[in-house]
């Protein structure tokens, strides 16, 4: 079995069904990779806290850019409003 780190930014609504989904990997997909969930990333220290508690993640941050950065993260799932997409993406895909 292999892992990948995974970086989830936005803990809202969406954030919450993509934590969900993602520790369900191995009941629902054939597949011996397993996300394993390192940071999660929302607009302050509390919320970030707060999430990483309750959906299981290692840690959590109040700036994308912090996880975006981790060396642990080689996955990150954007769930955070339309408008910040873009300039996340960019930078994962610059990294």
């Amino acid at each position: 079995m292999s892992e990948i780190g995974i970086g989830l930014v936005g803990g809202g609504y969406m954030g919450k069904a993509h934590a969900v989904a993602l520790s369900a990997v191995a009941a629902i997909f054939d597949t011996p990779l397993r996300p394993r969930l390192e940071v999660i990333a929302a607009t302050t220290r509390d919320s970030a806290a707060r999430y990483a508690r309750a959906y299981g993640f290692v840690r959590g941050t109040a700036d994308w850019r912090d996880l975006v950065a981790d060396p642990k993260v080689q996955a990150v799932v954007i769930a955070s409003p339309q408008w910040t997409h873009r300039a996340i993406a960019e930078a994962e895909i610059g990294r």
